[in-house]
């Protein structure tokens, strides 16, 4: 309860933060103005996105891996952001990738490999795990466009945020646990692998 607490104050307080980078109304451009407020708005949503990765990785009780979640976000951010301006038709399955290979991150026994490894461990749950989050991801992008269309302004751009982050939270989650391994379970060892012995000692 305390976690899920601590999650809504950040999905909260990116959404906050993204709403009073947008109040002003700077016009986008190379002015000092709009560097600072694109500048504050992209090291929000690094802020966010690590605290919800790491807050994921204290399941179980374990110390989760800050400095690794800060490392994925940043990578993930500046890939999907490339994509999205080379071509805007890549966002969602960047997006896709990005949530698969970062959301783990926290995790304690995390590799850079545990999300892509969730497919082998559990393969229908991931490919169900997936079209979820497509779907997910083409709902958010639609109701981006009518919050633009309807809602303008800093109150478009808090409801955006705040329903886009709750959102993601959720998807982050449900990645994060697929990709964690079971306690006890040694890298590179397959469950046959950890029966073999004791059934060749009987």
């Amino acid at each position: 309860m305390k976690r899920a607490a601590l999650v809504g104050a950040v999905v909260l307080a990116n959404a906050m933060v993204q709403a009073l980078c947008v109040a002003p109304g700077v016009t986008p451009a190379a002015s000092p103005a709009f560097l600072g407020l694109l500048a504050a708005s992209v090291v929000a949503l690094v802020a966010a996105a690590t605290a919800l990765i790491a807050l994921v990785g204290t399941i179980g009780g374990r110390r989760p891996r800050v400095l690794r979640a800060l490392a994925a976000v940043v990578v993930s951010i500046v890939v999907v952001g490339a994509l999205a301006i080379v071509s805007p038709a890549t966002l969602v399955p960047a997006l896709l990738v990005a949530l698969v290979s970062a959301s783990p991150a926290g995790n304690a026994q995390a590799t850079p490999l545990s999300g892509p490894r969730a497919f082998t461990r559990h393969p229908t749950r991931a490919v169900l795990l997936a079209v979820l989050t497509v779907l997910a991801l083409v709902v958010l992008s639609t109701a981006a466009v009518l919050f633009g269309f309807f809602v303008t302004g800093w109150t478009g751009a808090l409801a955006t945020w705040a329903f886009g982050g709750a959102i993601a939270a959720v998807l982050v989650h449900a990645w994060a646990r697929l990709a964690a391994r079971p306690r006890g379970s040694r890298r590179g060892t397959s469950q046959d692998e950890r029966i073999r012995p004791v059934a060749v000692a009987r």
